[in-house]
């Protein structure tokens, strides 16, 4: 079910995805103020929406003008979106004009609050908190209500299978409710009238404002789960729910990319009849072998993959030249048709670097690596980088299909090629494996008795069916990346 639903998400984009859930979420308020279970005029909430979400669009646009800078529409419309659900929708004209001037603070706050290019708050959040201290408007977080729960919990659940940050926003709830329960709230209560859900589910689990390691990501939530939920004042400034989390962005930028992430665009080349290695160079990134970077490639009449993809990096840290793989469907994307269709000396940007599918830091540990198609390239950095042995059991339909050969035969991996032809190998020293993975096979390749550390990369369906075949073997530790839609 899970693998399922993955493949099912992965056809969209988190922003778009998240958009939808917003969307849904609106819709229910919607339907219970007509119901009479939500205090609120319908109209006055429509009126609210077009004003919050046309004043973000149009902005965003306008700053994107000003600045130079191509912008990211769908940003715009869910920050809309979710001021109309935090905002007490406006009973007056006036009222109507300071949501539109909170919603026009939060587009700027991307254009004008950035350290050396890098977007550092959560649009909605930094804006809620220079409206408070400004006088210019307070959220209610009216959208924490009984009637709302069920829509926020489905809409949550998709959310973070999509960017894969369930355990992230679960201590964050978990973190909140207990600070409520030692100051005598009752969880039942702190559920149903703190906007928890919501904020776990929508806000904190942002990945542009989260930090790249999944420790540092705890330490956020456990951070903003206790900051929200404690009485704080100093002078005009009082401890809220949107404070919290824009001191939880800063944290996330601390730990992170502290600048922007500027690549220029060096040349292609064909890896096999339908991968390609996509070469960069850039200033000196400070990432770890396995990690990936979302590459932002703005483009006109992009499809509903979006203008942004993760991708894992190739390459030594600290170099001042990484590379990308990709493979090219027969119909790609219109984000794949940019990216091919690049000019050298082009400029693109990436918006952030992460992930924690790393190798362990004791060289001691061993190593096994299991790769599907695509899925090799977390692991070319790795033998590039390695201080140890490592077994790569690499599994094709046919040896044609090989990617980054030449740099895999440069470095000491021990690789067993899984493949359903009898070809001969491009490395001597390879070990071929005729067939599928199975159960049987990998048993012959992994000394399950030194219990080594077992990744898996590739396509969603692939990791889910080898990772239970890791399992039944007895294997305690097993690190995934999924290449969703590769």
């Amino acid at each position: 079910m899970t693998g399922w639903l993955d493949e099912q998400l992965g056809r969209i984009t988190m922003y778009r995805l998240v958009l939808y859930c917003l969307i849904a979420l609106a819709g229910m308020a919607l339907l219970l103020m007509f119901a009479g279970n939500v205090p609120y005029s319908p109209i006055g909430f429509l009126g609210s929406i077009a004003i919050s979400v046309g004043i973000a669009y149009g902005t965003n646009h306008l700053f994107g003008w000003l600045f130079g800078v191509r912008p990211h529409s769908e940003s715009a419309l869910i920050t809309g979106i979710i001021l109309s659900l935090l905002f007490v929708p406006p009973e007056s004209v006036l009222g109507f004009v300071k949501l539109g001037l909170i919603a026009a603070i939060a587009m700027a706050s991307k254009y004008v609050l950035v350290v050396r290019g890098r977007h550092v708050f959560n649009p909605a959040a930094i804006a809620i908190v220079i409206a408070s201290i400004s006088g210019l408007g307070y959220a209610g977080w009216w959208v924490a209500t009984p009637g709302m729960i069920p829509i926020t919990i489905i809409a949550g659940i998709l959310i973070l299978q999509r960017t894969k940050k369930q355990y992230v926003s679960l201590l964050f709830v978990i973190v909140a409710m207990a600070s409520l329960f030692i100051q005598g709230t009752d969880p039942v209560t702190a559920l149903v009238s703190w906007p928890l859900l919501f904020i776990g589910a929508i806000m904190l689990s942002e990945p542009l404002t989260l930090p790249p390691r999944a420790w540092q990501q705890y330490v956020e939530a456990t951070i903003v789960g206790i900051l929200m939920t404690v009485p704080l004042h100093y002078g005009r400034i009082t401890m809220t729910p949107a404070l919290a989390l824009v001191i939880g962005n800063l944290i996330g930028w601390w730990f992170g990319q502290r600048r922007a992430i500027k690549l220029r665009y060096v040349g292609k080349k064909q890896l096999n009849e339908s991968v390609y290695e996509v070469l960069f160079d850039t200033q000196k990134l400070a990432f770890e072998s396995g990690q990936y970077m979302e590459l932002t490639l703005p483009h006109a009449q992009p499809d509903s993959r979006g203008q942004r993809r993760v991708f894992s990096i190739v390459g030594n840290p600290g170099d001042e030249q990484i590379s990308i793989g990709t493979k090219l469907p027969a119909k790609p994307s219109s984000f794949k048709r940019a990216l091919m269709n690049l000019k050298t000396g082009s400029t693109v940007y990436a918006t952030r670097i992460g992930g924690d599918f790393v190798l362990p830091n004791d060289p001691q540990v061993p190593v096994v690596c299991i790769a599907g198609g695509i899925g090799v390239t977390p692991y070319v950095s790795f033998a590039m980088n390695a201080d140890r042995p490592i077994r790569l059991i690499y599994a094709v339909n046919n040896s044609d299909e090989l990617s980054f050969v030449d740099i895999l035969k440069q470095h000491t991996v021990d690789v067993v090629v899984v493949s359903q032809d009898n070809a001969t190998l491009p490395d001597p020293e390879w070990r071929h494996e005729q067939g599928v993975i199975t159960t049987a096979v990998l048993r012959e390749l992994i000394d399950v008795a030194k219990q080594p550390i077992v990744y898996i990369s590739g396509p969603p369906a692939m990791v889910m069916n080898v990772r239970q075949m890791v399992r039944s073997l007895g294997i305690k530790h097993i690190k995934v990346d999924e290449f969703s839609g590769y």
